[in-house]
């Protein structure tokens, strides 16, 4: 697989970040892909070698020097299972974390923020998302006064700044929420 042909080439780049499968072929406008070919030539490594089904696919160096791109700066000490997990999900779980600050918000003010994001996130599904992120520590909960309230962890404030490079915000988006 030294010449990389064109639909080949396409394909990879679609991996020069981390990405899932799914997200891949929805990008690419792709039915299937096949991994075996990159993955016996090294041309993508997997992250999540132990998820099911979270995996997430990078470019080794080998794929960026035929491709002609600088070498890879991926850390391969980051939490690539929670990553994975969160850009698994049909995006809810990642603009739910990316609505949550260091304020003490009820859910349903977290939900407000996160509509602007993704409009489809109903008030069952933000309760299941938060206590999905509370049992993964990237978020703290407290009830007070009757109310639960909800804010960012270390850990979670850590996992957001990771997911802002891997996967940003577009920039009108980005200065809405803000």
């Amino acid at each position: 697989m030294d010449n990389i042909s064109p639909s080949n080439k396409r394909i990879l780049l679609a991996f020069s970040s981390p990405c899932t499968p799914k997200k891949a072929k929805h990008q690419l406008c792709l039915k299937k892909i096949t991994f075996k070919e990159y993955l016996k030539n090294k041309l993508l490594k997997c992250l999540t070698p132990d998820e099911r089904n979270t995996k997430l696919y990078v470019l080794t160096d080998k794929a960026r020097m035929l491709l002609g791109e600088p070498p890879s700066a991926i850390d391969l000490n980051k939490d690539w299972k929670c990553i994975g997990w969160l850009l698994a999900s049909p995006r809810q779980r990642l603009v739910v974390l990316r609505s949550v600050d260091d304020r003490k918000l009820c859910s349903e003010e977290v939900r407000m923020v996160a509509t602007m994001l993704n409009c489809r996130i109903s008030r069952p599904s933000m309760k299941d998302i938060l206590k999905e992120l509370v049992g993964r520590r990237l978020v703290d909960t407290e009830i007070m006064e009757h109310v639960r309230f909800y804010w960012i962890t270390d850990y979670g404030k850590k996992i957001k700044d990771e997911m802002a490079v891997i996967a940003p915000l577009s920039p009108s988006i980005s200065s809405a929420i803000s």
